[in-house]
């Protein structure tokens, strides 16, 4: 489906105040109440690489290989979706593509920038099932863009929302002092827990705000779609992961409704394209 076809916006109130982004019906929820674009242009413009790197960091539901799979193969992209992913190297399969660098195995249960029961304060420090530190991860790949979500498992350990937020925040910070543009998306539902899922999203939302960077907002993008269903739209039957058929589209608003791996893809997409054209595209 083309990106002329998909349906009018939907305000959902989530805590954001900001109208819709008027050039991209892709965006059904709330966006950020400010601009990002002069302080990511300032960051941008320390970057020294490849231009389109686009690396993808998280745990095993970035690490999942149908989290990108839309990206990598997915069917009835618009030319606009073709072009962006043309541009940050969509089915290289080297160290240029980050779609393909989150999703492929390597040993101990991780990707080369996504590890299965990370928390946000292990991946800046490395080990787990052998990931590198953030720091390394940076070094080696060298991104324009980075797509960051942890915390599921910062749920699960119960860890400090404070502590949480200061561990992204480093990772936001040491990102940004390489000049790589970083998009945090918020943590989608977790069975069981939506309160503590709520109090993160909430600190996620504030320190994007604070650090004026792009914020995507995937818990409010998933409810403003599936309403009070949301959990059983886009959950997996362990309550954790995400939903994934159909995985590789063709992004049709129902199955946008039903897929919460072709979802993600989809948004992660549609912002990267926002990002290049605010950020990249105006320097």
């Amino acid at each position: 489906m083309t990106s002329t076809l998909r349906i009018a916006f939907f305000i959902c109130a989530v805590g954001l105040t900001s109208v819709q982004a008027a050039d991209d019906p892709a965006w059904k929820a709330a966006k950020e109440s400010y601009d990002y674009a002069p302080a990511m242009k300032k960051a941008a413009a320390n970057f020294k690489g490849t231009p389109g790197v686009f690396v993808h960091l998280g745990d095993s539901i970035t690490y999942a290989n149908q989290n990108t799979a839309w990206a990598r193969g997915g069917q009835g992209q618009s030319a606009e979706e073709k072009a962006f992913l043309q541009w940050s190297h969509a089915g290289k399969r080297n160290d240029s593509d980050g779609w393909w660098l989150a999703s492929v195995d390597v040993p101990s249960g991780r990707s080369h920038t996504a590890a299965s029961g990370v928390r946000a304060d292990q991946f800046l420090q490395g080990g787990k099932g052998g990931l590198p530190a953030l720091a390394e991860i940076i070094k080696k790949y060298n991104p324009q863009l980075a797509l960051y979500m942890l915390g599921t498992n910062d749920i699960s350990a119960n860890r400090p929302v404070a502590q949480y937020s200061a561990d992204v925040e480093k990772a936001v910070d040491a990102l940004l002092a390489n000049g790589t543009v970083v998009i945090v998306s918020t943590l989608p539902p977790y069975r069981g827990k939506a309160k503590q899922v709520d109090e993160y999203n909430t600190a996620l939302r504030e320190l994007a705000k604070k650090k004026q960077f792009p914020l995507l907002d995937l818990h409010a993008e998933m409810k403003a779609r599936a309403g009070d269903d949301f959990e059983k739209a886009y959950l997996s039957n362990d309550g954790v992961h995400l939903s994934f058929q159909p995985a590789n589209g063709p992004a049709t608003e129902e199955n946008l409704k039903k897929s919460g791996y072709l979802l993600r893809c989809f948004l992660a997409v549609h912002k990267g394209m926002e990002v290049k054209s605010k950020v990249f595209a105006a320097k």
